[in-house]
C-alpha cells in the first residue's frame, strides 16, 4: 500500500465529492462534518474522510478506525503514526492534546519530506480504545486557515455508546438560559542573566453569567495580577442576533460583542460555548489564542 496513501489520494481525487452530512460514522466511531466541509465516501473501512477547497487549497480530514489503547498519550501516538502515515519517522515533539469537551489525547504535525505536504495527526484517547484523526494540506499556513473546522471534527469525535452531535455555531435566546463560567490563567518567571530565578508573575480571572430566559443577566467578575485582586459585578440584557452575542449593561454603558463561534455538549454532559471578541476576525488561528470557553454544567 502507497504511503501516506489513504490522504494523499483523496488530495487529487476529490471531485466526487457527496454532499454533507452532519454527523457520520466509521464503525463504533461518529463525528461531526464541520460546516462548508464535504463528506466523501469511503472507498475502504479504514477510514472516512472530509474535505475543503481545491488545487493548491484542499485540505483533508480523515478519521480512523480506532486502535486499542495502551494507557500512554505519546506511546499511542507512534504506533497510530506507524499505521497511518508509515512514510516518515513521527514527529518531535508530541504534544498533548486537551480540550473541555472531548476526549484528550495526543498531537504532533510535520511536513513531508519534497515539501508538497503539512501532516498532522491527532491520536484521541477514549477508554480502550486510541482514536487516530489525520489533518493533510499542503503547508502550515492552510491548516491554520482551517484549524477551526478542524477543531469541531476532532472535538466533536465520539466513541459508542456515545453518538456525536452535529455542529452548532448560532444559538437561540433560550439555549443561553442558566449559569455561565469562564476563565484563565497564565504565569511568567524570570531568571538572571546568570540563570538564577528572580521571581514570577501571575494574572488570572473568572467571570460568572446568569443568564435569565428574558435574556436579563447579572455578572461577578474576579481578577488576581501580581497579588492584587480586583472584583466587578453587573448587569443587563443579552441579545442574539447575526451570529453575534451582545451584553448590554446601560448602567456602565458599556456593550460587549461577541462572534459566536460553536454550542457543543462535552463529554461530562456540560454545554460548552465558545465566544471571541468582535475586535478580531473570526479566524482558527484567532479562535485558539483569543477564543473564550464559557462552560455551562450538565443537568
Amino acid at each position: 500500500m502507497p504511503r501516506v496513501a489513504l490522504p494523499s489520494l483523496v488530495l487529487v481525487c476529490c471531485a466526487t465529492a457527496a454532499a454533507a452530512a452532519q454527523v457520520q460514522s466509521l464503525g463504533e466511531v461518529t463525528f461531526p462534518v464541520p460546516p462548508g466541509w464535504r463528506y466523501e465516501q469511503p472507498s475502504g473501512e479504514q477510514f472516512v474522510s472530509m474535505v475543503r477547497g481545491s488545487g493548491d487549497t484542499t485540505t483533508v480530514i480523515a478519521v480512523f478506525k480506532p486502535l486499542r489503547a495502551g494507557g500512554n498519550a505519546e506511546a499511542d501516538f507512534r504506533a497510530a503514526w506507524a499505521q497511518v502515515v508509515r512514510s516518515m519517522p513521527a514527529p518531535e515533539p508530541i504534544y498533548s492534546h486537551t480540550s473541555p469537551v472531548g476526549y484528550a489525547g495526543a498531537y504532533g504535525a510535520t511536513t513531508t519530506d519534497d515539501g508538497s505536504r503539512y501532516v498532522h495527526l491527532y491520536v484521541l484517547e477514549a477508554g480502550p480504545s486510541a482514536i487516530p484523526v489525520l489533518v493533510v494540506t499542503v503547508n502550515r499556513h492552510t491548516f491554520d486557515e482551517q484549524l477551526l473546522g478542524v477543531s469541531l471534527c476532532v472535538e466533536g469525535v465520539r466513541l459508542a455508546p456515545l453518538r456525536a452531535e452535529p455542529v452548532k455555531t448560532d444559538v437561540a435566546l433560550a439555549d443561553l438560559a442558566g449559569s455561565w463560567g469562564s476563565g484563565g490563567e497564565s504565569s511568567v518567571s524570570y531568571v538572571t542573566p546568570s540563570g538564577a530565578y528572580a521571581g514570577s508573575s501571575t494574572v488570572a480571572h473568572a467571570s460568572t453569567y446568569v443568564i435569565a430566559p428574558d435574556g436579563s443577566f447579572t455578572y461577578s467578575f474576579a481578577g488576581v495580577s501580581n497579588r492584587q485582586t480586583v472584583r466587578g459585578h453587573g448587569d443587563g440584557r443579552v441579545e442574539v442576533a447575526d451570529s453575534f452575542l451582545t451584553f448590554r449593561e446601560p448602567s456602565q454603558d458599556r456593550v460587549t460583542r461577541y462572534h459566536i463561534i460553536s454550542y457543543q455538549t462535552a463529554l461530562n454532559g456540560a454545554t460548552v460555548l465558545t465566544l471571541l471578541s468582535d475586535s478580531y476576525e473570526p479566524t482558527g488561528v484567532n479562535v485558539g489564542f483569543y477564543g473564550e470557553k464559557w462552560i455551562r454544567a450538565g443537568k
